[in-house]
């Protein structure tokens, strides 16, 4: 068989915002890399068959992630979408058996291998699945006009595609970061409002945030096996 169910780690942002000495993918939570907990959960989900690490594009990021984790590792482009295309060549060109393909952002390490079979196994019924969330403070459109909070919802990664049709509408040059708004309207999607604590490492603070849920986490699971 196959592998149908891929799997893709966007890891080539440069952390500006974070004030940090290098990429935060690399910075450490609880003794281990942010990007090492994505790396985690593709690798215990029951569902993917094998994923593509994307990194910046120079020699020394490329050599340690090789090194580090090995895998198939992908340089990076200039932005967000140009990595993502890149990812999407990548399978294109190495995995012909494709079928379904699972998008997450290393800098949200609160991923797990159960979210990830949810994902896969919707896309059995839906064209693309997304990381989705209610607003729920006050809305409003610039100019303080007011705007119903109702009417729309956040996209956020991890997102799921049929892989077939991402790369047929999927460009680098498209006017959005969410690549389900390049799909036609025709194709169903599914907004997945049961990851309830995907956090987004953006800021230095966010780093107490994170680390203090997943050693939460990590300890709920000791006192089960127990």
């Amino acid at each position: 068989m196959g592998k149908e169910n891929i799997g893709i780690i966007l890891a080539g942002g440069v952390g500006v915002r974070m004030a940090a000495d290098g990429p935060k993918q690399y910075i450490k939570v609880n003794g281990k890399e942010l990007l090492a907990y994505s790396i985690d959960s593709f690798e215990l989900s029951k569902r993917m068959d094998a994923y593509v690490v994307v990194v910046n594009n120079d020699s020394d990021a490329l050599e340690y992630v090789k090194a580090e984790y090995q895998g198939n590792i992908v340089a990076g482009g200039e932005t967000r979408n140009e990595s993502f295309k890149r990812a999407l060549d990548y399978i294109y060109n190495n995995f012909c058996d494709c079928i379904k393909i699972f998008v997450n952002e290393a800098a949200r390490p609160m991923l797990t291998p159960e979210i990830i079979d949810d994902y896969f196994r919707l896309l059995d019924e839906y064209d693309y699945v997304f990381s989705a969330a209610h607003i729920t403070d006050s809305l409003s459109r610039m100019g303080t006009q007011y705007a119903n909070r109702t009417d729309y919802v956040l996209c956020r990664s991890p997102e799921g595609y049929i892989f077939r049709q991402i790369y047929k509408y999927f460009s680098k040059d498209t006017y959005t970061t969410f690549p389900g708004h390049t799909l036609p309207k025709k194709k169903r999607g599914y907004p997945y409002f049961e990851y309830r604590d995907n956090i987004k490492v953006t800021y230095s603070e966010d780093i107490v945030i994170v680390g203090s849920l997943l050693k939460d986490r990590f300890s709920s699971t000791i006192r089960k096996e127990l």
